[in-house]
């Protein structure tokens, strides 16, 4: 697969000759009624996810293609108009375990000094956290850490596997598994994982983020746990080269 299509030099523009798409989901604080931060998505001409397009690479081609996305997220993003928002900027990183930890950071970073994007305003959602050795992924944290940017894991699920990383290297925030998500709303016991999880999580001072809100219910149930930054289809779904408004569904505090 050409690689080339999300080059940092390359026009932003929606799709390309290999047809990907660079499209912005809102991740929404329904506390304060606003968008914490939108994030990237990467989509192929098929729709293929960005996970799907990853596994049809070789695997030395994914820290430069991670590295090319990267860039495209913050030059797209700021063509779409972030700069006018207060928003974040969420970038995944599918390949953190490069031969240069926390690379795709540093290229985010220097594209978003030409394009007006402070670092600060970033958040590297790291894919694959519980596949890095210790060192490695010490090292990208404290990378973001230093550049005064932010890191969420992504993908605690069921099994729980990876909150004793979230305990050791302290992330901003952890995502949620989707399929978790999207199914508290009908499944009991995937109710008592996220029953037994979420206080955890907040007990080691660190944020939690809910991706896969797909209906009204998971949202409701989500409301119960105390869980207020959400993404999903039912909050927003993503649009292509564009910033979308969420739809807001206030709680309170």
């Amino acid at each position: 697969m050409d690689s080339g299509v999300v080059s940092p030099e390359a026009p932003i523009r929606p799709a390309a000759e290999s047809g990907m798409t660079m499209a912005f989901q809102p991740i929404v604080d329904i506390v304060g009624g606003r968008v914490y931060a939108y994030e990237a998505v990467l989509r192929g001409p098929n729709g293929e996810s960005t996970a799907q397009i990853f596994a049809m690479l070789e695997p030395e081609s994914r820290g430069d293609f991670d590295r090319r996305c990267a860039a495209a997220a913050v030059r797209w993003a700021m063509a779409a108009g972030l700069g006018a928002t207060t928003a974040r900027l969420c970038i995944p990183v599918y390949a953190p375990g490069t031969s240069v930890p926390g690379e795709p950071m540093i290229t985010a970073a220097r594209i978003g000094k030409q394009c007006g994007l402070i670092p600060e305003r970033m958040i590297f959602a790291l894919h694959g956290y519980q596949n890095l050795p210790g060192a490695q992924l010490a090292d990208i944290i404290h990378r973001s850490s230093k550049m005064g940017s932010l890191t969420t894991f992504v993908g605690l699920g069921q099994d729980q596997a990876g909150l004793g990383a979230c305990a050791r290297y302290a992330p901003n925030s952890v995502k949620l598994d989707e399929d978790l998500v999207n199914g508290i709303a009908s499944s009991w016991s995937r109710r008592l994982v996220l029953e037994d999880l979420t206080p955890r999580i907040r007990k080691l001072g660190i944020k939690i983020l809910a991706s896969g809100v797909d209906s009204e219910a998971v949202f409701t149930r989500l409301r119960s746990f105390g869980i207020y930054h959400v993404q999903g289809d039912h909050v927003g779904p993503p649009e292509v080269g564009a910033l979308p408004p969420p739809i807001l569904r206030r709680a309170a505090a």
